[in-house]
């Protein structure tokens, strides 16, 4: 037996084959509880048969998206998972405004994760597999002290030259 959530969307990226679509239920006024719809497939990536009845457009930030689970699906550290129901196509409910959000960031008063692991590109943004299994929870919205979005090309030395746009941001005393 499916159960219907309405979530405000804050977060649509790639995974592997698919999409990963994540946000906070929206009760009509305000954001609550996090949830990540998932498939069944081995990763839980989303695929475009999923999306709006009608339109077929990928979810966007702020989007009001009704959807149709079949129980809560956590995995390691992926606790906000939930199942979607197969049968059932996702359904556009509207839009809320970044103003709407605004009481709905977490306020963690440590590191969001533990420092220390880095990619060649980034300060602090490669967290070990095992380190991110023991956390509680693996989605966080949060209105850092401080921003810096830097957008340049990596990737010239190996001949492989991509755009990447990063950010540096401070949160709690820790960047």
């Amino acid at each position: 037996m499916s159960y219907i959530k309405t979530i405000v969307c804050v977060a649509n990226s790639r995974k592997f084959t698919g999409r990963c679509v994540a946000g906070r239920e929206w009760d009509g006024r305000s954001a609550g509880a996090w949830c990540r719809p998932v498939s069944g497939r081995d990763r839980g990536e989303l695929t475009a048969e999923r999306w709006y009845a009608r339109t077929w457009r990928d979810p966007r930030l702020l989007d009001l998206i009704e959807v149709a689970l079949m129980n809560p699906y956590p995995s390691g550290s992926q606790t906000e998972n939930h199942l979607i129901d197969p049968k059932v196509r996702w359904k556009f409910k509207g839009r809320v405004t970044p103003l709407c959000l605004l009481p709905a960031p977490d306020h963690p008063t440590g590191p969001l994760w533990v420092n220390g692991e880095s990619t060649t590109g980034g300060l602090n943004d490669r967290v070990p597999v095992g380190v991110a299994e023991k956390q509680p929870c693996s989605l966080v919205l949060v209105q850092p002290d401080r921003v810096i979005i830097h957008v340049g090309t990596e990737g010239t030395q190996l001949g492989q030259a991509r755009r990447r746009v990063r950010g540096l941001f401070s949160l709690a005393g820790h960047d």
